[in-house]
């Protein structure tokens, strides 16, 4: 029996990244495991960039809820993701989570293969910002086949729901989660990875933000990447990245670490932090 995991990234309660989440998990056909996380719900800590995951068998030594996520996500077969626009972004909660994948070098054999789909609710064109990139970077770095990375236009709860056309693609997304490639490429996205964000270098010369393909911005505007080398998503690249590259670099510090300490004791003294007295606490805005 498939086991379909719904990762819904947003305070409201069925507002449009939820609906369409259940839509498309509800959709999955045949005997299927069906499960919701709301993670805004959960608590995931920030980094401590301490390294310890790199090793294998080691867990995260922050006590939170992330080492429940990933169970999780390593345990589905399929994994679907509502993320909503914020300011030119998506949501806050999920960045935090797609930084502590620094160990994911050791727990991508889990998902690698496996489909995902991303749907993300935006309310005003143009305003979409960086979202789209910053959406992919969980899958692609545990090297899950994105299935679709479906934006659509809702702003309102339930939204989305008012176009009939939207609750049939997401019936179709779902009824085709285990059986569809990776989604096609529109033209101005990265063929490689799907990103849309490109940083322009000398020579008309483009980088994909995302996946680091190179590629050259031909007349008219149009991206053509077909002379592109390597990208850091292969599985070489992100074996080299994690498991070795960061593994030096954690090696490294241990060795020269009192080296650097004395060239940090200069700025030990110059405590200029300020904190609210009592700690963190609710209360109105003044």
């Amino acid at each position: 029996m498939k086991r379909v995991l719904g990762l819904v990234i947003s305070e409201r309660n069925l507002g449009n990244s939820e609906i369409l989440v259940k839509e498309i998990v509800d959709s999955v056909p045949g005997p299927c495991s069906r499960e919701l996380i709301r993670l805004t719900e959960l608590r995931i800590d920030p980094c401590r960039a301490c390294y310890r995951c790199l090793n294998p068998g080691s867990r995260c030594v922050r006590d939170d809820d992330f080492q429940f996520v990933l169970n999780k996500i390593m345990e589905a077969d399929g994994l679907v993701i509502g993320l909503p626009v914020y300011f030119l972004g998506p949501h806050g909660s999920y960045k935090m989570l797609t930084d502590r994948l620094l160990g994911v070098g050791h727990y991508s054999a889990h998902t690698r293969g496996k489909p995902c789909a991303v749907v993300i609710p935006f309310g005003i064109p143009g305003w979409e910002g960086y979202t789209r990139t910053a959406a992919l970077v969980l899958p692609r770095l545990m090297e899950m086949r994105v299935v679709d990375c479906w934006l659509v236009r809702a702003t309102l709860p339930g939204e989305s729901l008012l176009k009939q056309e939207n609750v049939e693609y997401a019936k179709r997304l779902g009824s085709n989660l285990f059986t569809a490639r990776e989604f096609d490429r529109r033209p101005g996205e990265c063929p490689h990875c799907g990103s849309d964000l490109f940083r322009l270098l000398p020579g008309w010369e483009i980088e994909c933000s995302l996946c680091s393909a190179r590629g050259r911005l031909e007349a008219g505007g149009n991206p053509d990447f077909s002379g592109a080398g390597k990208t850091r998503f292969t599985p070489e690249e992100l074996h080299h990245h994690f498991n070795v590259w960061l593994v030096e670099m954690r090696d490294k510090y241990l060795k020269e670490r009192d080296m650097l300490k004395e060239v940090q004791k200069p700025y030990r003294g110059r405590n200029w932090w300020v904190k609210r007295e009592g700690g963190v606490s609710g209360g109105e805005v003044s």
